[in-house]
């Protein structure tokens, strides 16, 4: 597959996200794929170049001091780059990224997106990060401009995954972690001299005010250890002048500057403890690679971060902003070596959960999936007949709301809120057991060869045991009665417009069948919606025609209302597809039958997936239905 991967800053590995996204694009040209980058920076190998945006030198300031910069979208660039790509991955929502999502759309490339800025991570440089309107709006904001325009959205951890639910985002949501280095593994140095008395205790992180190392410099002023640790800050950030000003009594000066991987790896096989203090982390990878290096972490229990999630026991975790909290943790650690270093195997075996080449393998999939779903699209639209004035056509599927059948319908009926939807009187039963007697002999005897009806799949039927919700094309006068002779040895009620109940005695016959009216009432459908979901889970069969409008003989699949898509996921039952497709007969009949014969196919049940979305689980299932229906017509 060839990959491309958008991102504002790829060169420079000072920012988690810029680290990710190195890792990720050396992993998937490990597993055979073509990875290319459009970032700033250097140019190269695989690389596209855009320039940085101009900015105010304050704002300047601020930006490259919290590990970032801002590329300036080129068209030209975008365009030859995304052109190339088989899919492109966005990793950030800015300037950028939402450029280049609008390029790939009217390239028809299929996309994919990641969620690396947490909202507080911009509310906080800017003392903002308790106010919960202003980092909803964020959120908002993200998802209008970007999100929205995404089938499948990466999200580091379960924690930011609920953050986006709770907003509103309904993409589907893949929780994958970014995965830890192989050189990030359990390994303990010999200290150097200057260090061999000393206890470090470490923390690796933008110095910014929602990583709180603040509360990490006041607790080890606290600590009774304090004259033998040695405090390390890994990252830079605008805290460092504020940081080096605070902890200016401490009896040793903090280590504070920037580490490479190597210099990092080294410095964590001589560390002592880790501490994560951050009151906001979308997941916190360098807490990750710590504890799979063999060191134990303290972790602020914070709301808004999803690093708790780490933590293997409450010794691990401190109240979020309270020193005095962390500094007893910190003590309780640094005096029981013998427990700290069983805990230091533990939490070196709990971080191979996190291993890389496993997580990319989880990214692979994702994108295999939404080129999936991207193909399926371009089917609807390429196997799509254009219809006539009658229809209207979104994104390439035709839908009808209008009858091309006109009925007579003189006589006025309308759902009352006492209607009985499935009687229980004895006559009734009778009544309608015996129609379709008849009326199954007429199929045997007279439909059958007339219209040469061929079924097929019949096994598929055999496999239901329970209840189901059955669906076909409408596409034949007396389909309603070729579906009620295949399913004969169920119970199968048929939902319908209640105008057809205005049908002088067409509106008998069809209720001795089964059919139950759609009420064009709000309340009413709600009455008839809980009547058909308990029918259902009685172990009953529900049929729809989700194309709602008969159309004879049309020649593909039309669009889907929802109806008994939402039925089968409130109900959890699977839907049954059925397919009726024409073929043309051979010999004398072909000659003297104008029509073609038709060919009724029993599809495998498709079963709702699991998602707490509803409306997403509705959609989703229905487009699998209908892409299932799709495939198997023209096949």
């Amino acid at each position: 597959m060839k990959i491309l991967l958008v991102i504002d800053q790829y060169d420079r590995g000072n920012n988690g996200t810029t680290m990710t996204a190195q890792r990720l694009a050396q992993t998937l040209n490990a597993h055979g794929h073509e990875v290319r980058v459009v970032s700033t920076g250097n140019s190269g190998n695989g690389k596209y170049l855009v320039k940085e945006y101009f900015l105010p030198p304050i704002v300047h300031h601020i930006v490259t001091k919290q590990g970032m910069v801002f590329a300036k979208p080129d068209e030209e660039v975008l365009k030859e780059a995304i052109g190339w790509a088989d899919l492109v991955h966005f990793l950030l929502p800015f300037w950028l990224g939402i450029r280049g999502l609008h390029i790939a759309q009217e390239m028809g490339v299929p996309h994919t997106a990641a969620f690396h800025v947490q909202p507080e991570n911009i509310t906080y440089t800017l003392h903002l990060g308790r106010q919960k309107n202003v980092n909803a709006w964020l959120y908002r904001f993200f998802w209008d401009n970007f999100y929205k325009n995404f089938r499948h959205i990466h999200c580091p951890s379960t924690f930011i995954a609920e953050e986006l639910k709770a907003n509103h985002y309904t993409a589907k949501l893949h929780v994958i972690s970014n995965g830890v280095d192989p050189d990030f593994v359990y390994r303990k140095k010999k200290k150097s001299d200057k260090l061999k008395d000393k206890f470090i205790v470490l923390m690796i992180g933008r110095l910014s005010n929602e990583k709180r190392q603040d509360v990490l410099i006041d607790a080890i002023a606290k600590s009774r250890y304090e004259s033998r640790i040695q405090l390390v800050l890994a990252g830079q950030g605008l805290k460092y002048g504020s940081y080096r000003l605070r902890s200016r009594k401490l009896t040793n000066k903090p280590i504070m500057r920037f580490f490479s991987h190597e210099q990092l790896v080294n410095l964590l096989s001589e560390t002592d403890l880790y501490v994560h203090a951050a009151d906001a982390e979308i997941e916190a990878i360098s807490c990750i690679e710590a504890f799979s290096s063999g060191i134990v972490p303290v972790i602020a229990n914070s709301p808004k971060s999803a690093t708790p999630q780490f933590a293997l026991d409450e010794r691990s975790l401190f109240q979020a902003g309270s020193s005095d909290d962390l500094a007893a943790k910190i003590d309780y650690w640094l005096s029981e070596p013998a427990e700290r270093a069983r805990m230091e195997a533990e939490y070196s075996e709990h971080g191979k959960n996190f291993a890389l080449d496993g997580c990319v393998r989880q990214m692979e999939q994702m994108f295999e999936e939404e080129l999936r779903d991207f193909h399926r699209e371009n089917r609807r639209i390429e196997n799509c007949r254009k219809f006539t004035q009658e229809g209207r056509s979104r994104d390439g599927v035709v839908y009808e709301e209008k009858h091309l059948i006109k009925m007579w319908t003189p006589f006025r009926f309308k759902v009352r809120e006492n209607y009985n939807f499935f009687p229980a009187n004895p006559l009734f039963i009778l009544g309608g057991g015996l129609i379709r007697l008849i009326i199954y002999l007429l199929v045997a005897l007279i439909i059958k060869p007339i219209w040469g009806l061929k079924i097929e799949g019949k096994e598929n039927l055999k496999a239901i045991k329970g209840g189901a919700v059955t669906v076909c094309n409408h596409v034949h006068l007396l389909d309603c009665i070729m579906v009620s002779y295949v399913l004969r040895s169920r119970n199968v009620c048929f939902p319908t417009l209640e105008s057809n109940f205005r049908i002088p005695l067409i509106r008998h016959i069809i209720r001795l069948l089964g059919a139950i009216p759609i009420p064009e009432s709000k309340q009413g459908f709600k009455r008839f919606m809980e009547a058909t979901g308990k029918w259902v889970q009685n172990g009953n069969l529900l049929h729809y025609y989700p194309e709602v409008v008969l159309h004879p003989y049309y020649q593909g699949i039309r669009g889907f209302k929802r109806g008994a898509f939402l039925t089968a996921c409130e109900t959890g039952v699977p839907v049954l597809p059925m397919v009726i497709s024409y073929r043309q007969p051979g010999g004398l009949i072909g000659i003297l039958k104008r029509r073609p014969c038709l060919t009724l196919k029993i599809l495998p049940p498709v079963y709702p997936a699991e998602s707490a979305n509803k409306r997403q689980q509705t959609v989703e299932l229905m487009d699998t239905v209908y892409d299932k229906m799709n495939t198997a017509y023209w096949n």
